[in-house]
């Protein structure tokens, strides 16, 4: 029988959240192209585990998911549950930027008071998004990162309208990019190999996604450093990179 991306992702949720070493997830997304399934999920993990271990667990999920939609393309981001305070501060960036109707995050701040986390941050929607419109997505920002990090007690979002710039297109970015990146990885010894890196144009902005194979001996929480590290540097050369995907795996 037939089932819709929306029963799908009920599924896979009860499947995933039935593994004892998911500590969590968010930003599941299912969609339907054609008979092909894409899923795409971000998973919270033990922040001590080895890397071949979190490579495992991945392995596991992409198991369950395919067990629910057998010719599913699935995608599994791990992160370190528990991490320091950037690895907070980047999960929810990267929820903030995945809601819906969210052009982009800025000035994050993150404060422990008794005990709890407290965020607040800025996030842009379009210029042409009603008040109500606006107040959903922010509510939607809020919810999601909740889910996330539990220890986080509340979530002030001060809304923003967003430039409207007009898109120029990039001739041979994508070739010159590629060659800087591979470059770039080459400064972090752990890094033994980067492949698949694919530069997506969304608007005037770029998505870049890429296979990082680190040292299989270090753990989670020094591969997200040093893979937010190679993130710095491509920014800092290409400030037009809106979204860096990095799916690091061991060599």
């Amino acid at each position: 029988m037939e089932r819709s991306e929306k029963e799908i992702a009920q599924i896979i949720k009860k499947r995933v959240e039935a593994i004892p070493a998911v500590k969590g997830y968010h930003q599941l997304s299912v969609r339907i192209t054609g008979k092909r399934f894409y899923v795409d999920m971000h998973v919270l993990l033990d922040k001590n585990l080895s890397f071949e271990d979190t490579h495992k667990i991945a392995s596991d999920i992409e198991r369950e998911v395919k067990g629910v939609a057998p010719n599913a393309r699935v995608t599994i981001h791990t992160e370190p549950l528990g991490g320091s305070r950037e690895s907070i501060w980047r999960l929810v960036r990267d929820i903030a930027e995945g809601v819906p109707g969210s052009r982009g995050v800025h000035n994050i701040h993150i404060q422990e008071i008794d005990g709890k986390l407290c965020v607040d941050l800025h996030l842009e929607v379009s210029a042409n998004m009603t008040v109500k419109q606006s107040h959903e997505v922010s509510e939607q920002v809020e919810t999601r990162i909740k889910v996330a990090i539990p220890n986080i007690s509340e979530v002030t979002v001060h809304m923003e309208s967003a430039s409207e710039r007009v898109s120029r297109e990039l001739t041979g970015v994508e070739t010159e990019m590629e060659s800087f990146i591979e470059h770039v990885a080459e400064r972090f010894p752990e890094i033994k190999h980067v492949h698949g890196i694919e530069i997506r144009r969304v608007g005037d902005n770029l998505h870049v996604v890429m296979q990082c194979h680190f040292d299989p001996t270090i753990n989670m929480e020094k591969a997200h450093e040093i893979s937010n590290n190679l993130e710095r540097e491509i920014r800092s050369a290409y400030p037009r990179v809106a979204r860096i995907d990095v799916h690091e795996e061991p060599a």
